[in-house]
């Protein structure tokens, strides 16, 4: 939603506003789903290490289930996933952070452009 009274300077400015937005939200979002797998995987990563080495473990691969022979390599393996997903988290954080930042810089960049405009107008 664009004033057609503000001049096209503005006007590009709000739509890159209006992007970072946008981007910020979708960053806000794919952090929600990785911290919710993250989660699963702490949980699951509990559960195999209160399980006994004689305890049978399945495994899911799509739509087949199968025996997992070697307990402490699925347990590496989810170590390896849960280290790579704080990674991925902490470089979604600061990305989404930045944009914050750029957000905030722009917002107050167009708020005073948009103050002169009209003293410009007001004055004309």
């Amino acid at each position: 939603m664009v004033e057609p009274n503000i001049s096209a300077y503005l006007q590009n400015q709000l739509r890159q506003a209006q992007e970072l937005e946008e981007n910020i939200e979708k960053l806000a979002t794919q952090r929600y789903q990785l911290d919710l797998s993250l989660k699963e995987m702490q949980k699951t990563l509990d559960e195999l290490n209160k399980l006994d080495d004689n305890t049978p473990i399945y495994r899911t691969v799509g739509s087949i289930l199968y025996r997992v022979q070697d307990k402490k390599k699925l347990v590496d393996e989810l170590d390896e996933q849960i280290e790579l997903t704080k990674i991925r988290l902490s470089t979604l954080e600061k990305q989404q952070k930045s944009l914050e930042e750029k957000y905030k810089e722009l917002q107050n960049a167009i708020r005073d452009r948009y103050n002169q405009e009209n003293k410009k107008g007001a004055t004309s």
